[in-house]
């Protein structure tokens, strides 16, 4: 078990306070929304009060972790005034979007992460960029503490485990990882059930976007880079949503030869969300930060305020160079 003495402040916090607000990065992923779920439900069950708030949309895919039942993403008022708030997968405190507004000066807030170049915000704070995901950070909290594994929190951390790791395939795959899920399943999570929800069920107005976004694959830099994009046009001939995107940049960094792949998405005019896979000696994140974002090592995103066309000859131009140079 990870032994971190942040540990023991983060559960002294979680015993004596009573209100808690559970928040992540913008648009949360597999890891952010099984994470604040399974944290959800280890204080809940304590006796403590607590919401999950989150901006933006979440993929339909996840809806079977009793999400529509737990979190909110609407700015509405809080029931009450949270004492803490945590802040899960979320490498820059600005990327938690209106959740900031909900935040009152007197909260302790504690930042759980396990991204590179965490700008290490917060009263209190858990970091551990060697971890697969904060599902597991979160796993050696609840341990620590002598929290109560219940088979709901399990199904919640080991999606999480499993949905940033890519079902234990990319190279964040840890043994130390893999030891924890063994454990969830151990403690009643169902590794088919969760696989087939995330990865082999999708909706039909998913599969069709999935269609139109790979038609628009192409290889360049003599084939160490491919890309693609998801627009605005091909959404509405879908009838699908921009967070049923989740997954798509993968197919990028399938095609033999490529070293990063990049997914350029129009998620409203002039606002292109891109997200980068990489192989073979390519540093996502140091990529990304050239545009102010971040991530791990094979998988890293930012976000320009550009036409989609624009964005795209920009960051290609600057991609070839970064892997003729690597």
């Amino acid at each position: 078990m990870n032994n971190s003495p942040e540990i023991d402040k983060i559960l002294k916090v979680m015993k004596e306070k009573q209100r808690f607000l559970i928040a992540s990065h913008k648009d949360p992923d597999g890891d952010s929304i099984g994470s604040q779920l399974g944290l959800y439900l280890a204080l809940t069950e304590n006796g403590k009060e607590a919401v999950v708030v989150n901006q933006g949309g979440l993929p339909e895919k996840y809806n079977f972790l009793d999400t529509e039942n737990i979190a909110r993403f609407s700015p509405e008022p809080l029931p009450f005034t949270p004492e803490v708030v945590f802040v899960l997968e979320c490498p820059s405190r600005d990327r938690i979007g209106f959740v900031e507004k909900l935040i009152p000066d007197s909260a302790i807030v504690i930042n759980i992460d396990h991204h590179l170049g965490n700008d290490n915000y917060g009263s209190l704070k858990y970091i551990d960029p060697t971890s697969c995901a904060v599902g597991e950070l979160l796993y050696f909290i609840l341990k620590r503490g002598d929290y109560d594994i219940t088979s709901a929190i399990a199904e919640k951390l080991y999606s999480a485990l499993m949905s940033d790791t890519g079902n234990f395939r990319f190279a964040s795959t840890t043994a130390r990882g893999m030891k924890v899920a063994a454990e969830l399943i151990d403690a009643g999570a169902n590794p088919k059930w969760i696989y087939d929800n995330i990865y082999a069920k999708a909706s039909p107005a998913t599969i069709r976007l999935l269609g139109h976004t790979l038609d628009t694959l192409q290889i360049i830099a003599n084939g160490n880079i491919s890309f693609m994009a998801v627009t605005q046009q091909n959404i509405n001939r879908a009838g699908a949503r921009i967070e049923d995107t989740e997954g798509f940049v993968d197919f990028s960094i399938a095609v033999n030869g490529v070293r990063m792949g990049i997914l350029f998405k129009e998620v409203a005019q002039n606002e292109i969300k891109i997200s980068i896979r990489s192989q073979n000696g390519i540093d996502a994140a140091g990529f990304a930060r050239r545009f102010d974002g971040g991530g791990h090592v094979n998988a890293a995103g930012f976000t320009l305020r550009d036409k989609l066309d624009d964005a795209i000859k920009q960051v290609l131009a600057i991609a070839e160079e970064y892997v003729n140079a690597a």
